[in-house]
């Protein structure tokens, strides 16, 4: 009975990521497929870099005929994110073995990052490995299924970027930080409006000097220190 409980809890926790990387890995399979990718190279991108907004940076970069090693660097510190991700996560997993906290890393992505943080600090429920297994595991499989549909329906549009589909990663964005600020009762409304304006300051700002694959990896460092800062 309580693995049913679990099972369901799970299920309904998973649903926004379903629906999310529905849209935007059917996206993905579409632009790629018109912009000249055949089917099993779009599904080896999905199931081996895994990462939405790196493989629409891919699509750009291989179609421009972008050197590998400009394209593996790119792909590197567009995601290097994840390693933050996953050291905060593993200190979440602290009773579980090494190999258990690789395993959950291996699969993480921002969006069952922000769900586990989401159950641990604003639903008040220790999350385990297994747990975040499951969440991981089908937001993989779902990825895969929705690239596998995009890149199949792509074949029959002849210029996908009218339908707007590029957006749909920054749609999924907006959904998911609504959704966080709408439940967080353990802080103010104004220290949260005040930590989203923030982290666009840094980004609009730090383009001038910074390039942006690097800028990625900074601002989230910089707006930690400051969310602490406000805090205390």
């Amino acid at each position: 009975m309580n693995n049913r409980i679990i099972d369901i809890s799970t299920i309904k926790t998973f649903l926004p990521i379903m629906f999310g990387y529905l849209g935007i890995g059917a996206a993905f399979g579409i632009m790629a497929r018109t912009a000249g990718l055949n089917l099993t190279v779009i599904m080896m991108i999905s199931a081996f870099v895994y990462a939405g907004s790196v493989q629409f940076a891919l699509i750009t970069m291989l179609t421009a005929g972008t050197p590998i090693l400009t394209i593996l660097i790119s792909v590197f510190l567009i995601n290097s994110r994840i390693i933050l991700m996953s050291l905060t996560t593993a200190n979440l997993l602290k009773d579980e073995t090494l190999l258990k906290k690789i395993t959950v890393g291996s699969l993480l992505t921002d969006e069952t990052f922000a769900i586990s943080l989401n159950q641990t600090f604003i639903g008040n429920k220790p999350i385990t490995a297994e747990w975040l297994n499951k969440i991981n595991v089908s937001a993989y499989v779902t990825w895969l299924i929705a690239t596998l549909i995009g890149g199949i329906a792509g074949g029959l549009l002849e210029n996908a970027e009218k339908l707007g589909l590029n957006f749909s990663i920054t749609a999924m964005f907006i959904g998911l930080l609504w959704l966080q600020v709408v439940s967080d009762k353990n802080h103010r409304r104004i220290y949260q409006v005040s930590i989203i304006v923030a982290t666009l300051l840094c980004f609009y700002f730090g383009l001038i000097f910074i390039p942006k694959n690097i800028l990625i990896l900074v601002v989230p460092i910089v707006i930690s220190y400051l969310g602490a800062q406000f805090e205390k």
